[in-house]
């Protein structure tokens, strides 16, 4: 989202329009500067109103991600400090009432349209692939997409509920991973999602439509053995692991790699999303 432009967002005007990253450790951008951001606390609430932005986030949640299961006593007052700082840190003056962070009852509001997000363009260019139809387009808007992290979500916030957010929206870029994948295969890039997803599926070895991805990937290289390999660590790692055998399209994608059936030379999509 850029900043409209004009007489009326002059430089004086300019910390209004503000960069927040949260695909890694949070960050917070006014302007061409880096705004700094001083404790846990701090990060947390601007965590906690970044997920909900453009909502007012009630204060009693807020206490909730800030202080988990034991606040003090004067946790609505800490939470109205916490949130003095973090306009002072940002440039904002709480009597400014078209300002970028408002105090709306029962909460707070973090202004949507005042900030560019990552996690939004992230999103945004995912259901722009999704949409596009066309492997090579689908490709580049999914890699664009995944350029934008920088680690895990919120990778420096340490409050429970912004971790559990944080694993949710790690999910979405699994997916993403996954579906560039499936646009590399249909486009003949095999040998790069070789290279892109070795070291995904080592950190994630359960993940089966990544697994398939990638076996299929091997066989139309030519390494069909290393293919069936593939399969045969994945199998010992979920029996050992989760006592289960992998599922039954992972199973049929090696039974017809060990007959060589003609059809996985061409097949787009190895293996459907569940």
């Amino acid at each position: 989202m850029a900043a409209p432009s004009g007489p009326a967002h002059e430089a004086a005007d300019e910390w209004r329009f503000m960069r927040i990253n949260v695909l890694g450790p949070i960050e917070v951008i006014g302007g061409a500067l880096p705004l700094p951001l001083v404790g846990q606390r701090q990060r947390a609430l601007l965590a906690a109103l970044t997920l909900d932005l453009g909502k007012v986030v009630p204060v009693d949640r807020l206490i909730d991600v800030l202080w988990d299961t034991s606040p003090p006593p004067t946790a609505r007052a800490k939470i109205q400090a916490h949130v003095s700082a973090l306009r002072q840190a940002i440039g904002h003056d709480a009597r400014e009432s078209d300002g970028l962070l408002l105090t709306i009852a029962p909460g707070y509001l973090l202004r949507r349209e005042l900030v560019e997000l990552d996690l939004a363009e992230f999103d945004s260019l995912t259901a722009e692939a999704s949409r596009s139809g066309q492997p090579g387009i689908a490709s580049s808007l999914l890699a664009a997409a995944l350029a934008l992290w920088r680690g895990s979500p919120f990778a420096d916030v340490t409050s429970p509920a912004i971790r559990n957010a944080g694993e949710k929206i790690a999910e979405r870029r699994m997916l993403a991973v996954e579906a560039k994948a499936g646009a590399d295969i249909t486009l003949g890039r095999c040998d790069e999602v070789v290279a892109e997803l070795s070291p995904w599926l080592a950190v994630h070895p359960f993940r089966e439509r990544m697994r398939a991805m990638l076996m299929i990937a091997l066989y139309r290289l030519g390494c069909r053995a290393d293919a069936l390999t593939l399969y045969r660590d994945g199998h010992q790692a979920m029996v050992a692991e989760l006592g289960l055998e992998p599922g039954p399209q992972l199973r049929d994608l090696q039974w017809r790699i060990l007959v060589d059936d003609p059809a996985l030379l061409s097949a787009a999509r190895p293996l459907a999303r569940a």
